[in-house]
């Protein structure tokens, strides 16, 4: 069974170098961008690398089919593809999706799930279809998150967890032994992109856990959650709630602790364990002072917005 294989970020080269070592035969990786653990990959093993910018264009579609494969695997790939690309390979075109389905369809299930306060993740190998992730189910593994999750050890796990899945989907599209489970369509949820901006704490419009859920899903390779101290970006990197209540007016810090300070977000207080100002990892103990209003930028006359 031959292998056309489209990639992105460490999931994708995560999978790939699984497959490769398990003896699967790969014909040609098309990426995005150029990414060194491919690059290398591809010199061990003597596979072609193709950075195709326009995936659908006829032109794209024509080397495709050049590349006489059985199967599309998408691994990470962030570009939609047409039914005109679908549809090349005789045994269909499978996508390796980071959300539990048909919950979290759309882009950036990991963080999405985090920050919505699940308590259940999924990992997803679907058939690819003309839909958005809406594609019949080969396998689907749940794994707990746990109260203190982040998205760099949720990405862990599922980087654990994918390579195995892979080949279990592999052997049985070999084999012709896949079982599906169609979706339904009217269950599920898209979630959108998410842009830096997404990240901004609202602290007048959320509660102590909303945000420690949003710092808790950015954490990692994603932009961090922010708020401004005057006109000074502040990335919030840890959190944690309080077991006392502290109430006032939201985005205040009313108290400091050794290398802590506490914040106030829509309903109570909770913890500021980490920050990073200027790239540089802070101290929020010595960074903060009491009274701090966060959340609210400078204007050039001295007044805030």
């Amino acid at each position: 069974m031959k292998i056309v294989y489209f990639t992105k970020g460490q999931r994708g080269s995560t999978c790939l170098a699984y497959i490769l070592e398990k003896g699967y035969s790969v014909g040609a990786v098309i990426g995005v961008d150029q990414e060194d653990e491919v690059d290398q990959l591809a010199e061990q093993y003597g596979f072609p690398i193709l950075l195709l910018d326009k995936i659908n264009s006829l032109e794209s579609v024509a080397q495709l089919k050049e590349l006489d494969s059985d199967l599309f695997v998408l691994c990470g790939y962030n570009k939609i593809l047409k039914k005109s690309v679908i549809e090349i390979p005789p045994l269909g075109t499978i996508n390796l999706h980071g959300g539990k389905l048909p919950e979290y369809r759309g882009a950036a299930p990991i963080n999405w799930q985090i920050i919505n306060g699940e308590i259940i993740g999924g990992c997803s190998i679907i058939y690819v279809d003309e839909g958005i992730d809406t594609g019949d189910i080969i396998a689907q593994e749940i794994y707990p998150l746990e109260a203190e999750d982040t998205h760099a050890s949720v990405l862990d796990k599922t980087l654990e967890i994918f390579p195995r899945l892979l080949v279990q989907v592999l052997e049985q599209v070999e084999s012709g032994t896949v079982q599906t489970m169609k979706q339904d369509p009217l269950a599920g949820k898209y979630f959108r992109r998410r842009y830096p901006r997404d990240s901004r704490i609202d602290w007048s419009g959320m509660t102590d856990v909303q945000v420690h859920n949003l710092v808790r899903g950015m954490h990692g390779p994603y932009p961090a959650a922010f708020t401004y101290r005057d006109d000074i970006k502040v990335e919030i990197d840890r959190t944690e709630l309080l077991e006392e209540t502290i109430t006032g007016i939201p985005g205040r810090i009313p108290q400091k602790r050794a290398h802590q300070a506490v914040v106030l977000a829509k309903n109570r207080g909770l913890v500021i364990l980490e920050i990073t100002v200027d790239g540089e990892k802070t101290d929020p103990s010595t960074f903060f002072k009491i009274g701090d209003d966060l959340g609210k930028e400078k204007k050039e006359d001295g007044k805030h917005e």
